[in-house]
């Protein structure tokens, strides 16, 4: 200990322009007039620090010691001094000291132009002595104290008349592994989403989409709707490079919604699998799916993403990505979905489309006591395409007899069940017409269930709403044909 201190005072009485405030290593201070241009320190680091030139006289493949410690680094620079003056009292203090020299090198002894910068490079903060490499001086010590071992090693270079000391000391001290607690109470708490879940509140719920929620705590950046629309939905990685016959993907017509929701702090894994766990429990198809790479270049998932997104760009949320497309029957016909999720920074994003798809040929879809079920769970409603009548008329006709008989199956499998049977109409004609039209074909359904099928008439309330709840655009025969239905709406006991 007292040659630590020896050297320290050494250097100290042969330094009287060192600043007091200088960050000086405790060991050395520095040359005098020099100044710090760089300062570093790491507890216990690993550092290595040359011992030798490269073995093959050519290459920078250098020998190296080892070590693991405490590990300071300074740069210092000064003018009007050369390299050799600066080594020689680096060298005649750590001597003093009583440090053992295990390396030195001066001058063309420090090998080539590259292995030297190579050399000073291996001490630098910024691994570069950029154009102090002339004239250069490595020297490298070691002392054994009582407590620990240290080593010291400098490199000096100059440019002109500047210089240039890159030094590094490594203090072997023992580690302490004490600083980390281990809360083993925390083990024996629920988990953080048993303890603290987000609930979605109704309001939220009432801005989703009927068949999917939101992830918990997700916000709605932007929401479109659109009825009866055309939509390309990529089944497929997409090339930016490439237009959109190009890729795979299936050509939809149906009602278009998309949402796009941002959440924080939520992997994009993990909200991937709770909208596919979701889907896969409603008996979705997943038809596509892609994940990180698999998704393609940046560019290529940029391209995907932009494809599905509300504003036709997924910005810069298409980190993580992970991307897929499910398909499930109703009772209007298939419904797609599809998924782009990605992430920046601490926020994740989520651009979600639905195609409600409308069967040209709608009025043929067979209907079945369990699709009508899950519809009614999942929606509270569904509407019935098989329900027929002339026009202006209210009289159930025969060939509304398929499903008029899978209604009655319903409500004999489920007996619990209490329904609305509401009646549409399209909005050709006088609205006060259309709405009695539409009661008294409910009417007309009820009657025919209570006294053909023996139906309970507590069960059953019949009502018109004429053309004020359409389900689509009444501007095309299409529209009004799905416009013009019967629709069951769940009843509370």
């Amino acid at each position: 200990m007292l040659r630590y201190i020896f050297l320290y005072i050494f250097l100290l009485a042969v330094s009287s322009s060192v600043a007091a405030d200088s960050p000086d290593h405790p060991l050395l201070n520095r040359y005098p007039g020099s100044s710090v241009a760089e300062f570093q320190t790491i507890g216990y680091e690993r550092f290595s620090l040359p011992t030798g030139l490269p073995a093959d006289g050519v290459g920078l493949d250098f020998p190296t010691l080892d070590l693991i410690g405490d590990l300071t680094r300074h740069t210092y620079r000064l003018r009007g001094v050369s390299t050799l003056k600066i080594y020689e009292n680096y060298k005649a203090a750590l001597e003093r000291a009583n440090f053992k020299i295990i390396f030195e090198c001066a001058l063309d002894e420090c090998g080539s132009q590259r292995q030297i910068k190579a050399l000073g490079a291996s001490l630098a903060i910024n691994n570069s002595v950029f154009n102090n490499w002339h004239d250069p001086y490595y020297i490298l010590a070691e002392a054994s104290g009582e407590e620990h071992r240290t080593h010291v090693a400098i490199y000096m270079g100059g440019n002109d008349n500047d210089a240039a000391i890159h030094q590094a000391v490594v203090e072997e001290v023992p580690i302490n592994r004490n600083l980390i607690k281990v809360n083993t109470d925390y083990m024996n708490r629920p988990p953080k989403e048993m303890a603290g879940q987000v609930e979605i509140t109704a309001a939220e719920r009432a801005e989703d989409h009927s068949l999917l929620s939101r992830y918990p705590g997700a916000r709605i950046r932007e929401f479109t709707h659109e009825e009866y629309q055309q939509f390309t939905l990529p089944t497929g990685t997409v090339s930016a490079y490439r237009n959109a016959d190009d890729f795979d993907n299936v050509q939809l017509i149906g009602d278009l919604t998309k949402h796009f929701y941002l959440l924080e702090n939520v992997s994009t894994l993990k909200v991937y699998e709770n909208y596919k766990n979701a889907l896969k429990t409603a008996d979705f198809e997943i038809l596509y799916e892609c994940s990180l790479g698999d998704c393609g270049s940046s560019t290529d998932v940029r391209a995907l993403g932009a494809l599905i997104a509300t504003t036709g760009n997924v910005y810069n949320y298409y980190r993580d990505p992970y991307y897929l497309v499910a398909r499930r029957d109703t009772l209007t016909g298939p419904a797609y979905i599809g998924l782009f999720i990605g992430r920046y920074r601490a926020e994740t994003a989520v651009q979600q489309v639905v195609v409600e798809t409308r069967d040209a040929q709608v009025d043929l879809i067979a209907i079945n006591t369990d699709l009508l079920h899950r519809e009614l769970e999942e929606s509270g409603r569904a509407s019935i395409y098989g329900i027929y009548f002339d026009t202006n008329k209210s009289e159930v006709k025969p060939e509304s007899k398929a499903a008029m008989d899978t209604v009655a199956d319903l409500l004999e499998e489920y007996p619990e069940l209490q329904l609305y049977v509401v009646g549409h109409t399209d909005d050709v004609g006088a609205v006060e017409y259309n709405v009695s039209l539409s009661s008294d074909r409910a009417d007309a359904v009820v009657k025919r269930l209570v006294t053909e099928h023996g139906i309970d008439p507590k069960r059953l309330h019949a009502a018109g709403v004429g053309p004020f709840s359409p389900s689509a655009a009444n501007n095309s025969e299409e529209g009004r044909k799905l416009n013009r239905r019967v629709e069951l709406v769940t009843r509370l006991p």
